[in-house]
């Protein structure tokens, strides 16, 4: 019975220190036994302590380290001097190995999987590399490994599958630039067992370009809310940009820009659903002639670039004093039938709102008269730097129109108020008005003449002498 208590005991005691072994040091509190090594190693270096069978070395392992008949159960590599390392042959001779440490080096890639011999490896320690990416069956033959750190790399992707262990507790991923992508969604599973509820730094991941430093969970979370919303369309969605840095406690801190591509999808009105933040719409090339649903439809109060270029559009008043007029920063209406707009409406906007900073209306056939004309044109030159398409804003072709095809901008106020029916009056009239004007100065020198010649003779002019 005693011996059976000791047995118990001695169980205990060892898988205690079983659990200290494999636990006891954090990520965040290991020793930091690599930073204190110059880096310009020439040959291989290693120490070996036999309190605790650890060996660390620096520039390589040592080939006899692999045949000495000392038994090591951790085993720390700083300053790999290689970019590339095979575990299967830098490993070869470490059957008792419980950890392994390979930090601060040029590494950027495994070129195996860990050997069979290795089967007892319980941590794997990878930090301050930069690996770019893991073999498939990097850890299959580990069956007991526990804790994969691989902070501080140069990882982009993450394969679920290549960390199919059973043993597994804990894994480290920050400080890597991973992409936030459809294929990172495994990081929503929190399902037992799942990879992403093993990840323990799971908080702290960040995304990179385009999305770099925001937190990765809430903008995966987005990108998966977006694609389950798009299928309700028969458009394209991207998220575009992330502002802001979110965090556990508020999550929502994060504002999103997602753009909509609906461009040439045979549509003859404006979608009725849009997804959550779609703040770019792209509608080219379509049959859509009424813009009603930016006004009544909510969806569109988030849209602030819209692009409605080759459609049928042929008025825009019903936008006058909509909230989505007022807050619109870009509107494209290239290629339609406009052939005029409310004039005044556009320019009090255009005066008030800050947020337009283009405007394309080239391409229709704007119509040239003395009552648009003068007005529209007072527009498009008050706001060049807003209508980016300035130079295409040309009136309609009209044959036997002087003014057809013509730029607006530059047209006088006499090509756009007097037609050529009107013109053909005006040449007698400015004949007698040259006549008229010839008169006028007769007589003034005439005047100015008698008065001279009173003065000089004292003589009345003919005309006046004859006056009774």
């Amino acid at each position: 019975m005693c011996k059976a208590i000791v047995s118990v005991v001695t169980l205990m005691i060892i898988s205690k220190f079983s659990m200290a072994f494999s636990y006891g040091s954090t990520p965040e509190n290991e020793s930091s036994e690599c930073h204190r090594i110059d880096k310009n190693i020439e040959y291989p270096e290693c120490h070996f302590k036999e309190n605790d069978h650890s060996l660390t070395c620096f520039g390589g392992i040592e080939e006899k380290w692999r045949t000495e008949e000392k038994t090591v159960y951790s085993l720390t590599a700083c300053n790999w001097p290689n970019i590339t390392l095979n575990p299967q042959e830098v490993l070869r001779g470490f059957s008792s190995l419980r950890k392994l440490k390979i930090a601060n080096s040029n590494l950027t890639k495994l070129t195996s999987s860990f050997p069979e011999e290795c089967q007892f490896l319980e941590k794997v320690n990878l930090t301050h590399n930069r690996l770019e990416g893991l073999p498939p069956d990097l850890f299959a033959n580990l069956s007991n490994l526990q804790v994969i750190d691989l902070r501080n790399n140069a990882l982009t992707k993450i394969d679920p599958k290549s960390f199919n262990v059973s043993a597994l507790h804990h894994i480290y991923l920050s400080g890597n630039p991973l992409k936030c992508t459809h294929d990172t969604a495994w990081i929503l599973d929190l399902r037992n067992g799942s990879l992403a509820s093993k990840v323990f730094d799971r908080e702290k991941l960040r995304c990179s370009v385009p999305y770099d430093g925001r937190p990765l969970v809430p903008v995966v979370e987005i990108i998966m809310t977006l694609k389950e919303e798009c299928k309700r369309t028969v458009c394209e969605c991207e998220l575009v940009y992330v502002v802001g840095r979110g965090s556990k406690r508020i999550p929502r801190q994060l504002m999103a820009f997602t753009s909509v591509n609906c461009s040439y999808r045979d549509l003859t009105e404006m979608p009725n659903f849009l997804p959550a933040n779609t703040t770019t719409l792209r509608l080219t090339g379509n049959k859509i002639k009424d813009l009603t649903p930016l006004v009544r439809n909510p969806v569109y109060k988030q849209v602030l670039d819209l692009y409605l270029d080759e459609n049928l559009v042929e008025s825009i008043v019903q936008l006058d004093g909509s909230y989505w007029l007022d807050h619109f920063r870009l509107l494209s209406l290239r290629g339609n039938h406009l052939s005029d707009l409310p004039t005044y409406a556009l320019e009090n906007v255009l005066l008030q709102s800050g947020n337009a900073a283009r405007l394309f209306l080239g391409n229709n056939p704007w119509k040239c008269d003395c009552l648009f004309t003068p007005g529209f044109q007072d527009l498009l030159i008050r706001y060049t730097n807003l209508v980016r398409d300035i130079n295409e804003v040309r009136c309609a072709f009209v044959r036997g129109d002087e003014n057809s095809n013509k730029q607006i901008r530059d047209l006088t106020r006499t090509e756009i108020c007097i037609s050529s029916e009107e013109s053909t009056l005006i040449y007698p009239l400015d004949i007698l008005n040259i006549i008229l004007a010839s008169l006028i100065f007769l007589i003034l020198g005439k005047l100015l003449y008698d008065y001279w010649l009173f003065k000089r003779t004292g003589k009345l002019p003919w005309i006046v002498s004859k006056i009774p």
